[in-house]
């Protein structure tokens, strides 16, 4: 049997193969992955924008630090914070770049986090980003939906899959630092929207990238190797 997590991956895999493939996507465990009160790097009144993913340039970490630019310049009375949590061999980099973009204030970079702790930081954020250049399938998306945290994503790979734009979400073509920034803008205007669009995606994790989901079909592909 060949099992891909996402379709996305079983198109580029049919390049290479007549097999069937069949798709079993990453289960979240949305009893981990949750609304939670946590305490905060940030105050109770800030706008958090962020992404927990490794601080690497396929992921598209300069474009959220451009769009973050972006809106910073233009409403600069508003809490606007930046929350990057990972590590990664382009870490230094992006100190280095928010240094430059007059941004250390009001960002804050963790460095790699213990993977027990990641729903607490995805809890710190009002909204989620992941600019990615490339993702064969988007497990960071599904944990901030799971935690009812608006996802904007890159139209790339299988984050189409993870995020209903206008649902859960929105998709931005990648690189495109101006439709990013337009898409953060609506939503950090807008409360309501981010609460109705968090509520939105947990209930969409639930339905369909639930943990229980995900073992009930790996176990069913189990058995029936196993009879055959």
């Amino acid at each position: 049997k060949i099992l891909s997590t996402s379709y996305s991956m079983k198109k580029e895999i049919s390049l290479y193969t007549k097999k069937n493939i069949n798709v079993i996507p990453f289960g979240i465990d949305t009893n981990f992955f949750k609304p939670l009160k946590v305490k905060s790097l940030f105050a109770e009144n800030d706008i958090v924008i962020g992404t927990v993913k490794k601080m690497e340039d396929h992921y598209g970490i300069p474009f959220l630090i451009d769009a973050f630019k972006i809106l910073t310049d233009k409403y600069p009375d508003l809490p606007l914070k930046l929350l990057l949590v990972g590590g990664g061999r382009d870490f230094k980099k992006y100190q280095e770049y928010l240094l430059e973009k007059g941004l250390s204030d009001k960002a804050k970079m963790t460095g790699l986090v213990p993977y027990e702790k990641t729903a607490e930081y995805q809890n710190m954020l009002d909204i989620a980003v992941i600019p990615s250049l490339s993702e064969s399938f988007g497990v960071s998306a599904l944990e901030a939906s799971a935690c009812e945290k608006p996802v904007i994503a890159a139209n790339v790979g299988g984050l189409p899959e993870v995020v209903r734009e206008g649902v859960t979400g929105f998709l931005v073509p990648p690189a495109d630092v101006i439709s990013l920034a337009a898409k953060i803008e609506s939503l950090i205007l807008d409360k309501e929207l981010r609460n109705k669009i968090g509520v939105n995606g947990r209930k969409f994790v639930n339905n369909n990238y639930g943990w229980e989901l995900s073992v009930t079909l790996m176990k069913n592909q189990y058995l029936s190797l196993a009879s055959e």
